[in-house]
This record gives structure tokens, sequence and C-alpha cells, in this order.
């Protein structure tokens, strides 16, 4: 099997080829980059029974956006793995293999996980690509993927749900962005920025996550610029939320 960006007529997206390389193959003379995966024919025949028939067959669409990611995955995880890994992975990619070649229910119900587990990180990467735009929602990402309002509740399920998801990495750029000691910006403007522009909401929902507030954080930023090299403890760290102007106390006191 083959993985390329683009299909045999030019057009965007991913396309999977598959090819039995005991057949003749002819294929358009333009460049093509892609990633190979071949796989034993015991293998492919005791995944699906017309495996045969399969050779010459362009996958295009979710499956093959959705093979496509597994495939990334699998490159970028290889060099964490061990010689015992190898057979799991062997496994699962085999799964997706199947789930993309056939609609049988038996194929696509073993390659569940491993469809879901690409689902998530297809979903994850379009809310960082797209993080900062206001208009970024369940119905928005269910959109751009082509998935049910069911489906997105599955991936997200560990996260409570798209939005709280969706919320948490925009209050981890804010947290990130406030403890630059280069922004000088009002919190409610960079708030705003990042897609939270409820100031009320905004607050309560940065405690909750944080342990503190959003000025704890920057008190305790400019507080470590006033001290030097001298070791304070963040505001989250401790019981204690003392603000800037409690940091500016216990630098009078001391």
């Amino acid at each position: 099997m083959g993985i390329e960006d683009s299909g045999p007529d030019g057009s965007a997206g991913p396309r999977v080829l598959v090819q039995e390389l005991g057949h003749p193959l002819s294929l358009p003379a333009v460049p093509l980059m892609g990633t190979c995966i071949i796989l034993p024919r015991d293998v492919m025949t005791r995944l699906l029974p017309d495996a045969d028939s399969q050779h010459g067959r362009w996958i295009v669409g979710g499956m093959a956006r959705l093979f496509s990611e597994h495939v990334r995955s699998l490159l970028c995880s290889v060099p964490e793995l061990t010689i015992h890994d190898a057979p799991q992975f062997a496994r699962a990619t085999q799964q997706m293999v199947a789930a993309c070649l056939a609609t049988m229910h038996d194929s696509l119900a073993a390659a569940r996980p491993q469809l879901h587990a690409a689902l998530a990180t297809q979903a994850r990467r379009y809310i960082e690509k797209n993080l900062m735009a206001p208009d970024l929602s369940a119905q928005r990402l269910g959109a751009a993927l082509g998935l049910s309002r069911s489906v997105l509740y599955q991936l997200f399920e560990s996260a409570h749900g798209v939005a709280r998801s969706i919320q948490g990495r925009r209050l981890e750029r804010t947290h990130a962005v406030l403890c630059d000691p280069t922004e000088h910006r009002r919190i409610a403007d960079i708030a705003d920025e990042h897609g939270l522009p409820n100031e009320a909401h905004f607050s309560r929902a940065f405690r909750r996550r944080f342990g503190c507030s959003a000025k704890d954080v920057r008190g305790a930023r400019v507080g470590r610029l006033l001290q030097g090299s001298a070791r304070v403890p963040t505001p989250c760290a401790g019981s204690a939320h003392l603000g800037f102007a409690g940091w500016v106390k216990q630098l009078r006191a001391s």
C-alpha cells in the first residue's frame, strides 16, 4: 500500500493505493511522494477474503485520511518503540488496512480503537491550528472533519466534551502568555485574543483550572523579576495567592 498527498488526478488530500506486488501496475508519469507499507499475502487474505481483488484500488476520503493519520503517528513513535512493541503496532496497522479496504462489520469493529485514535489526533490538530478562532466549536470541528456530534462526544469523553477541551487549551495558552516576561498587555485583552472574551467567565475558569487567578500568575512573574535570581515559589504552588501587592510587601519586609 502506498500513501501520498494527492491522487492520480492531482486532487488534494491523502490517497491510498493498493498494489499486489506480483501484478504489474501502471502509474501516471508524475512525481509521487509518499510512504509504502508492505504486508504479507497470508496476512491480507486472512483479514480480507477478497484481498486479491483489491489490486490497483485507490482509497480516498475519510478512510484515506484516517489511515494516513495512523501511519504518521506510527512513524513519529518509531524512535521510542522497542522490539516488544512491534507485534502490537503491526496488528494495529493490519486492522487499519482491513478497515480501509472492507466495510465488513468484523473488520471495522477490530480496527475501532485505531480508528478512534486517528480521529482524535485529527481533531486535536484541527483545534490547535484554529485555537484563536472565535467561532471554534464542536459544530465547526464536526463539519471540518465530517464527524457527527455523537462521534465527537466519544472522542472527547475523557476531556468532558469538545467545548471543555477547547477551553482548556485556550486557558493553557493564556497561562503561557502571562508567564512571558516580554508580555505587558492587559489580561482581558490576552484572554479575548485567545477566544475567552467574557472576563468573569474567564476568571472563574482560570482559577478552577490552575488554582490561582491570572493576576496571581502575572504577579508572581513580576515578583521573580524584581527579586532577580532569588528563588520565589509560584502562587499556584502554594495555598496562599499573594498577587503583586503581596510580593511587594514581602520585598519591603526583607
